[in-house]
């Protein structure tokens, strides 16, 4: 396989530089660049990392309904709502998707089945390890979180342990008060116990 790299699909605008310097080749979708079609139309399969700044949105009614906002392409018939129902038909095969977005490790509670989510449709459609947020999160304090944790993974420091790394941070420039609102929202769901190979093509 050989991976690219790093996809950033950022319609906010405000977290991809934090991982774009992991690899020689990125691909940013920013801003009305950022569409459904477009992100849909890159060789997802290709990538280690797949970072996703948006707004998210949740049906924990038809959690199959919750999704991530992106843009529209006008040329397109994609309303520009990346659901839940439309991720478990796509194919990756990254390392790590972070979902820099509100509510996004949040669904319904199907019995023994577990959470249905954002994050599990990214797990079926193949990656190893989803990053997600329990609750909305302060931009401010998301993005530090975003910059230090893929500072950790340029680090080589496994998925969760950079997670984790990345939240001590926040907490020691703000010398230890600042409350787990600001830093506790995020989560890592599947494989953080190993370190994403970015040096390999």
């Amino acid at each position: 396989m050989d991976f690219r790299g790093e996809l950033s699909a950022d319609y906010l605008t405000c977290s991809a530089p934090s991982c774009t310097t992991l690899t020689k080749d990125p691909v940013l979708l920013l801003g009305p660049n950022a569409t459904e079609t477009a992100f849909k139309s890159e060789p997802l399969a290709d990538f280690k990392i797949v970072h996703i700044a948006a707004h998210g949105f949740v049906d924990t009614q038809f959690p199959e309904r919750s999704g991530l906002v992106l843009g529209v392409d006008p040329a397109s018939h994609d309303d520009g709502l990346l659901q839940v129902r439309e991720i478990i038909r796509l194919h990756f095969n990254a390392d790590l998707v972070t979902l820099s977005a509100c509510k996004t490790g949040v669904g319904k509670i199907e019995g023994e089945e577990g959470v249905t989510n954002l994050v599990e449709a990214f797990l079926v459609s193949g990656a190893r390890a989803v990053v997600a947020s329990l609750w909305s999160a302060d931009d401010t304090y998301t993005g530090a979180l975003m910059e230090r944790f893929y500072i950790h993974i340029a680090e080589g420091q496994p998925k969760a342990t950079a997670l984790r790394h990345a939240k001590l941070d926040l907490l020691a420039r703000d010398g230890g008060h600042v409350p787990p609102y600001y830093w506790g929202a995020f989560v890592l769901v599947g494989e953080g116990e190993t370190a994403i190979p970015l040096g390999e093509r």
